[in-house]
């Protein structure tokens, strides 16, 4: 499938993945569904290289992921270090679509410079962490009951892929 940026007309994809996220998993700590026009307003900003958003897409079922790379932290210090964040429509899971899609954003983040990119994942979420670790991420930590939802609190891991 092939992996191109997005563009604002794929809000409508793009949030009804994230909130089938919110809905059904602990990979996402919203309670409630997010609006289409907060993913508009995202994708209609302008993004610096080093912060790709990216989709993948299939002429029958349209955008089935996506992954975008966003600023860890605005004090310049951090100027170089990325948030990671994949998601994938349920049913195209474990067809390789986020490792391809992270494979692209861990491209970018290195042709634009950045020295790491880091990813939070909850502690049960088996699936991502086999799937980071694979692309050679490490673990660095982990906060205990950080997160709360579905009646539990959620311990939320830390992840590093030093780039250069």
């Amino acid at each position: 499938m092939p992996i191109r940026p997005a563009t604002p007309e794929d809000a409508g994809a793009i949030a009804a993945i994230y909130n089938d996220a919110i809905a059904s998993t602990t990979a996402v700590m919203y309670h409630t569904a997010q609006p289409v026009a907060l993913w508009h307003g995202k994708l209609a900003a302008e993004r610096s290289p080093r912060h790709p958003f990216l989709v993948t897409a299939d002429d029958a079922a349209g955008v089935v992921g996506f992954a975008k790379l966003d600023a860890f932290d605005p004090r310049c210090g951090y100027d170089d270090i990325a948030d990671l964040a994949v998601y994938i429509h349920a049913e195209h899971r474990g067809r390789g679509v986020g490792r391809a899609l992270m494979r692209a954003l861990i491209d970018a983040g290195r042709d634009a410079g950045l020295h790491s990119v880091l990813a939070r994942i909850t502690a049960d979420n088996a699936a991502s962490i086999w799937l980071h670790e694979s692309l050679g991420f490490q673990h660095v930590g982990t906060y205990r009951a950080l997160g709360h939802k579905f009646g539990q609190r959620h311990d939320v891991s830390e992840y590093q892929l030093v780039l250069g």
